[in-house]
């Protein structure tokens, strides 16, 4: 699928960022006609006409996941060091300067010269949240769009460009794949990180590759767990819904994790790739049988 191309500015004064979302003005806005996508999505703009993107390919540690579904609300976080070092950093290859910058406690920004930074979006879908979802550059690109040709076919050595790549670079956010990335642009972001991996730095410094907690966890323990977002996620939805791990992994079977295994090429449930063993003393100890990259989840 050809990727549609966006200029505008990203912006942060009264947002939440974390490492692989962002607030952004599209130039023009007015003016842009945007075509549905597949699953009929469009953007969602607020009152300033401004919709957040959602980097391609990567995912950042969660600085606020609101779990769904339980009442009363309940927001869950993974490391703090590095998620804010994942988002600062994101800012950063952003252009904004941070020096004034400052945050509250649900980690909403302040940004007293309510920097606008120009950004160029290539993008070819919507998630269920309304957010775009695309490759951020920050410097001037080899593309040319008009009304006749308004779309554009990206290549390993465009992305390697983009923001999303310098992140994985750094080793600061996991990469996690979707049914529309396009297997070249997956493959040049899997040698990425493999790089990052074998130099052990940011995440993969930390990364959990297994874990152990007790049959009932707190979620404050699962918090302190460097892993992969999309499990983080799922974990700490099914602890809040149900109090205990031990049946987490049926569970997981239940839900619409289409993915796709691009070691062992086939299709089947996220819960295929979990795996959980129970321990002497009731601990439970739990791990992905897979590494990130080599998954592909069919659904946002």
């Amino acid at each position: 699928m050809p990727y549609r191309i966006l200029k505008g500015t990203v912006s942060i004064d009264g947002k939440s960022p974390d490492g692989d979302t962002l607030a952004f003005h599209v130039k023009d806005a007015e003016d842009w006609i945007w075509p549905k996508t597949q699953d009929g999505r469009f953007p969602r703009f607020n009152a300033k006409y401004q919709a957040n993107i959602r980097f391609e390919a990567i995912d950042a540690l969660e600085l606020h996941y609101t779990v769904n579904n339980v009442y009363p609300m309940i927001t869950v976080k993974q490391p703090l060091g590095l998620a804010k070092q994942a988002r600062d950093r994101l800012l950063e290859l952003c252009g904004f300067d941070l020096s004034r910058v400052t945050e509250n406690d649900q980690f909403r920004i302040t940004d007293p010269d309510d920097q606008h930074k120009e950004v160029t979006l290539a993008y070819n879908g919507i998630d269920p949240y309304g957010r775009i979802i695309g490759f951020v550059f920050t410097e001037e690109m080899p593309f040319h769009v008009d009304d006749t040709h308004p779309t554009v076919y990206l290549y390993p050595e465009h992305v390697a460009k983009s923001v999303n790549a310098q992140l994985l670079k750094e080793g600061l956010v996991y990469p996690t794949y979707y049914g529309d990335l396009y297997p070249s642009l997956r493959d040049a972001f899997t040698d990425i990180t493999h790089q990052a991996r074998q130099q052990s730095i940011g995440i993969w410094k930390d990364n959990a590759a297994e874990f152990v907690l007790p049959r009932k966890p707190a979620l404050a323990e699962i918090e302190n767990i460097v892993m992969m977002p999309k499990l983080f996620r799922r974990l700490t939805t099914h602890i809040a819904k149900n109090g205990a791990i031990s049946n987490f992994r049926n569970a997981l079977s239940e839900s619409d994790d289409v993915t796709v295994d691009t070691r062992d090429v086939r299709l089947s449930n996220f819960s295929s790739f979990v795996r959980t063993e129970k321990l002497d003393g009731g601990n439970y100890k739990v791990w992905l049988s897979h590494d990130p990259e080599e998954l592909v989840f069919l659904k946002g």
